[in-house]
């Protein structure tokens, strides 16, 4: 082929799915399983977005709302803002890639930590975007004294995953708001609390970025976690109007579906589900920190759904995750994540905890 492509684009890894999971079920003749590899809710959508869906299937044949104003203007209220401060995408991380292409250009930079959330690497390489990383602390979390310490003059974006996805740490209020006060104005730090409503549970100093109001924040928030509709991506930003206008130039012109907006809706709506998420994370939380002490296992306080383990040995991990997938424990070995001696278990249902609990002390 003589079309030319980008070096930038040559040097990225098209994403290489592994096996279905009712395969390997078949494959490996498996009768139970934990489906903990996602960062998904297993208790399944909230059952009001399911109405919704289903009410916005009767409409599937006109192009939805390309403002998704109704959704936005619920989304500000609730957070005591404007709708001219709220855009939605595809998942907060089409917001994410948005924020790249709305604002880097020429010699200007993403500055982030090593260990976060893959996809920001992927989309800066993506658009072309230098993306400087800084190392994380022995905790694990963002070292926010060395990314202010590194901000340079072509630093245009700094990314901060807030707790940290596949770490689980979490950077306090007091923390936020002394780092936020070394960032120069014209630096926009994007805050991704996609884990939020379960973070709010498990501290009492996690901070709402969204009330900060400062003009250099962008808030990105999901409902493909504590909400249960990963599926229908759909996710949002909340920041300065002027911001928010800028994103709203590069978005997909009708992103997310009236599908995605009808299920944010009703999802927002769903506030018995979402308690009966958030107590019950903050449960499965608790039994698989328990689990990793009683093990003995090194393990990071965790302010998500999910908590990761330190085994210090890389071959350890694929070797645990090969013989907790016989077992019907599905977990996610971190090599992608720069992490490759830890792994990342989600909390499932109480039953699905158990089995993997079960598991890992069997393999161990």
């Amino acid at each position: 082929m003589k079309i030319k492509i980008p070096q930038h684009i040559q040097e990225l890894r098209s994403y290489k799915p592994g096996k279905p999971i009712a395969q390997i079920i078949e494959e490996l003749e498996l009768a139970d399983t934990a489906i903990l590899w996602n960062n998904e809710n297993n208790f399944g959508a909230s059952p009001k977005a399911l109405d919704k869906v289903r009410e916005a299937l009767e409409t599937s044949y006109l192009y939805p709302d390309p403002t998704s104003l109704e959704l936005r203007t619920t989304i500000a209220k609730r957070c005591g803002r404007t709708p001219d401060e709220v855009i939605v995408g595809n998942g907060s991380e089409e917001v994410l890639n948005n924020v790249l292409k709305a604002f880097c250009s020429g010699e200007d930079e993403l500055l982030t930590s090593e260990g976060t959330f893959v996809a920001i690497y992927i989309w800066a390489k993506s658009n072309n975007v230098p993306c400087r990383k800084i190392s994380l602390t022995e905790g694990y979390g963002f070292d926010l004294d060395a990314i202010a310490e590194g901000i340079s003059d072509n630093t245009k974006v700094i990314y901060l995953s807030n707790p940290n996805n596949p770490t689980g740490a979490m950077i306090s209020e007091s923390e936020l708001n002394a780092f936020l006060a070394r960032v120069p104005e014209h630096i926009l730090v994007v805050v991704d609390e996609a884990y939020s409503e379960y973070a709010v549970e498990l501290s009492d100093v996690y901070p709402d970025s969204t009330k900060l109001k400062k003009d250099n924040v962008i808030t990105l928030r999901t409902f493909s976690k504590a909400y249960g509709i990963a599926a229908m991506r759909v996710g949002y930003g909340i920041a300065h109007h002027e911001v928010i206008e800028a994103l709203s130039k590069v978005k997909m012109t009708f992103a997310p579906s009236n599908v995605a907006q009808a299920a944010g809706l009703g999802a927002l709506e769903d506030s018995d589900f979402l308690n009966k998420t958030v107590q019950s994370n903050k449960e499965g939380i608790e039994y698989l920190s328990a689990v990793c002490e009683d093990l003995n296992l090194d393990y990071v306080p965790s302010f998500g759904n999910f908590v990761m383990i330190d085994f210090k040995d890389t071959e350890r991990v694929q070797e645990l995750f090969n013989q907790l997938l016989k077992l019907g424990a599905f977990v996610r070995p971190l090599t992608a994540f720069g992490l490759p001696h830890c792994m990342r278990v989600t909390v499932g249902l109480p039953r699905e905890n158990a089995l993997f609990a079960a598991a890992l002390n069997s393999c161990l």
